[in-house]
């Protein structure tokens, strides 16, 4: 192989790549543009989406809860939650997006939970589904925090003090700056997005190297060279 007919093709299809302004621009501008603005926008977006999920009322079923209407009534007036009537079809309608999920209450409950007996509650919801998972995160709250209120209503009836089941605190405490946290972000991408980049980069130079050489006449003459 002759290394100067190589070095001479090379010279000329680079400086042929670097006057046509079109195929530069769509190779390197676009590339550097284009990314951050879409990893930005798709950022922006999907916190806007999020956020909007997380405030809008979810409609949740309840399931039993006949016979415990102190727990039934307290769940009504949570914010942000909308109890709707009872229905057969419960998963269904969770399927189809009509509730966001369904809390079943078990028989007895408040009767059982002012005997001390241990009750299990279960949440229906849709996972993969946003706003279902934000409906049930909502009546989960709800249980976690009335569970903890009759937990200190108890401790309170025999006179014992609520830091009696939580005797210490376990925080965490950030010791690095700002500009490091997101620069570890940011990094865990930049790997990806010079693999995205570099093939970006090569899409254009490889459509130009056939379709490019054949509309300009200059096929044979690369086909050609040793």
């Amino acid at each position: 192989m002759n290394f100067r007919n190589v070095a001479v093709v090379y010279r000329k299809e680079l400086t042929e790549w670097l006057r046509d302004r079109r195929t530069l621009i769509s190779t390197v501008l676009v590339p550097l543009l284009a990314f951050p603005i879409l990893m930005v926008g798709m950022t922006s977006l999907m916190t806007v989406m999020i956020g909007k999920a997380e405030k809008e009322t979810a409609k949740v079923m309840i399931i039993g809860g006949e016979d415990s209407p102190q727990v039934v009534e307290k769940l009504r007036q949570v914010k942000d939650v909308e109890i709707v009537p009872y229905e057969e079809d419960w998963k269904k309608r969770i399927s189809e997006k009509e509730i966001r999920a369904a809390v079943d209450i078990p028989k007895g409950f408040d009767a059982a939970l002012a005997q001390g007996k241990e009750l299990t509650v279960k949440i229906y919801f849709y996972q993969g589904e946003i706003k279902s998972s934000f409906g049930a995160n909502h009546v989960e709250k709800f249980f976690n925090d009335y569970r903890d209120s009759v937990v200190s209503g108890r401790l309170a009836s025999r006179n014992l003090p609520a830091a009696i089941l939580k005797p210490f605190e376990v925080k965490q405490e950030n010791v690095a700056p700002p500009e490091k946290v997101s620069g570890a972000a940011l990094g865990g991408l930049l790997g990806y997005m010079v693999i995205l980049l570099s093939m970006t980069g090569a899409i254009y130079p490889a459509i130009d190297l056939t379709a490019g050489e054949k509309e300009r006449g200059t096929m044979e003459t690369i086909l050609s060279s040793p």
